[in-house]
């Protein structure tokens, strides 16, 4: 991949907003409106992205490994990450993240495509429709450099 087409991904990104619409442009907020992340490009087309609920709840035992199955599911539940590298078609818009690790196991191994659009400071991102439960949902992030 040639990395001196796509200098405005490269760098740290916080997340600003992560919102699922509905078809009818109806939006819904999966880890609540005041989600956060990061999003990391290098000019070695390695990436990460992480996003989770602000508001998810410690764990009563202060251990990662005694939490009870109510705090393991909501700590799953509210946080989502992967790792990997990319690639990106500029003349489609698509940045492709080729996911080695991931939170949710199922993506390991597996392409994540997202369209991508710069808007000065802040970085677009949006996925194709994904059913989730019977509904097509397109998932749209918006990160801002840091």
């Amino acid at each position: 991949m040639n990395t001196d087409s796509i200098p405005d991904l490269i760098g740290t990104w916080q997340l600003l907003s992560y919102e699922a619409r509905t078809s009818s442009g109806e939006a819904r907020y999966p880890l609540g409106p005041d989600a956060v992340g990061q999003l990391s490009y290098d000019a070695g087309a390695n990436m990460s992205a992480h996003v989770m609920r602000a508001d998810r709840p410690t764990f009563a035992s202060n251990d990662p490994g005694s939490g009870t199955d109510a705090e393991v599911r909501a700590a799953f539940e509210g946080h989502m990450s992967y790792f990997g590298t990319y690639t990106v078609d500029p003349a489609a818009r698509t940045v492709i993240h080729h996911v080695r690790g991931a939170s949710y196991p199922n993506w390991i191994g597996h392409d994540q495509i997202r369209y991508y659009r710069i808007d000065g400071p802040h970085l677009v991102l949006s996925t194709p429709p994904i059913l989730d439960r019977g509904e097509a949902l397109e998932y749209i992030l918006t990160w801002k450099r840091m």
